[in-house]
């Protein structure tokens, strides 16, 4: 460990997906300004990937675009989520909770 790094700071985030890192996926600002943690996950039928607070209040302004990369690195949690298939999503009540998945519904 070197002297500029006594606090663990640039810790590596585990990468478990098998998607890209710099495929672009959806979050909220809310999750993007510190200000909720990631407690909504979907996969769509086309691969896409959502990483959102689950707060019903949302509006297309809130939508940011990151990397799923960047999304680990927020919450490294999300990686239990690696193998999830589409056409599913999973949430959980707080960030100690376990993902619990779903079906989503046919578009």
């Amino acid at each position: 460990m070197g002297i500029f790094n006594l606090f663990g700071q640039n810790k590596t985030t585990e990468y478990k997906f098998s998607d890209p890192e710099d495929k672009a996926i959806i979050t909220c600002d809310h999750v993007l300004n510190g200000d909720r943690p990631i407690l909504y996950a979907s996969h769509d039928a086309e691969g896409d990937w959502q990483f959102l607070c689950g707060h019903e209040d949302h509006t297309e302004d809130n939508a940011k675009v990151i990397s799923l990369k960047q999304a680990t690195e927020i919450d490294p949690s999300i990686n239990d989520l690696y193998e999830m298939p589409v056409n599913v999503g999973a949430e959980r009540e707080s960030v100690k909770d376990k993902w619990q998945p779903f079906r989503m519904p046919a578009e």
